[in-house]
């Protein structure tokens, strides 16, 4: 599914009107340009979980990802052929009306109620930095009448757009894949009800989000390209410094920031994540038991975190081999 359009319907307003090309040439430190890779690559080496002589292989997704690359991995399409199950991972805090009332409740809860703006929600240096994004972008729209978080996420997504990436397509391409070969798929979803999601989102005022978005698109994109390169190319060693910098959705093996203001406080968002994870570790058991090989896709910042999934896959006695 695309994860983006539910969540920031009116964001993507913003987004919308970013024209490409229009930011400064991304650039590294020594001020050569990050060009993005194109045609098909292979992306990241997989995970290896054994019980026996029972395996699970693990893909660690990331988002954003160059809008020319094709993700073509021969031996993942191998080993999919041969497993019996796919675990999938569908639960990111993401809006999805189901009819025309519903999708107008999530626009209109993306904008501040009347008189109220945004520089009374979030810090004057904040809200510099926030419109210097804007310009740097190129991003058309009124700001300063929209809620921190989908400020934040249409300065993002814009921000993508100017520089050439997307949302990772790699979940829809792993499905797509399945269906192929004909593979039995299931999916992990542990979030809030719809109704849920629009009183939290509605009650989302903390700029935290907003400077987050901030901080990861200011450098011109360059920590955003050299992200995606890493993940097309399988750099394992340049993901472990940059997704935790970088990656917006799958930042990090705790509750992130990020879930902390869509959830309404640091509790609300452990609590969720500790039923997510309960959820993967009831899944991956029975799938060791019951499969001689299983795949799965989750947020390549789980994997990659030292106190994350892997360390706890480890504790419950599974033997670990992590690509390098």
């Amino acid at each position: 599914m695309n994860r983006v359009v539910c969540l920031i319907a009116l964001a993507l307003m913003l987004a919308g009107s970013a024209t490409p090309g229009a930011a400064a040439p991304a650039t590294k430190e020594d001020g050569m340009e990050v060009v993005l890779v194109t045609g098909a690559q292979p992306g990241p080496a997989l995970w290896k979980v054994s019980s026996g002589d029972h395996v699970l292989w693990i893909l660690g997704d990331v988002a954003p990802l160059p809008e020319r690359m094709t993700w073509r991995s021969k031996k993942f399409e191998q080993l999919l052929a041969n497993s019996q199950e796919i675990l999938l991972d569908d639960s990111d805090f993401l809006l999805q009306p189901e009819s025309r009332r519903d999708f107008d409740r999530t626009v209109t809860i993306q904008t501040l109620p009347r008189p109220l703006t945004l520089q009374e929600f979030i810090s004057p240096e904040l809200l510099a930095r926030a419109k210097a994004v804007q310009r740097k972008y190129d991003i058309e729209g009124k700001l300063e009448w929209m809620r921190p978080w989908y400020a934040g996420s249409g300065l993002y997504y814009g921000a993508c757009r100017s520089l050439g990436l997307i949302d990772s397509p790699v979940d829809n391409e792993v499905r797509r894949r399945a269906r192929k070969a004909k593979v039995e798929g299931t999916i992990i979803s542990f979030k809030p009800t719809f109704e849920e999601q629009v009183a939290l989102l509605a009650d989302a005022a903390s700029d935290a989000c907003l400077s987050r978005n901030v901080a990861i698109i200011e450098d011109g994109g360059s920590g955003l390209r050299r992200l995606a390169n890493a993940w097309s190319l399988g750099n394992i060693s340049q993901l472990r410094v940059l997704v935790p910098k970088y990656a917006l959705l799958n930042d990090s093996w705790s509750p992130s920031l990020l879930n902390s203001c869509k959830y309404g406080g640091p509790k609300r968002a452990r609590d969720f994540f500790e039923k997510r994870t309960a959820g993967w570790h009831a899944e991956i058991d029975r799938a060791l038991r019951d499969n001689r090989s299983t795949m799965a896709v989750m947020p390549i910042g789980w994997l990659l975190d030292p106190k994350g999934y892997v360390a706890q896959l480890r504790a419950r006695g599974y033997e670990v081999v992590e690509p390098e």
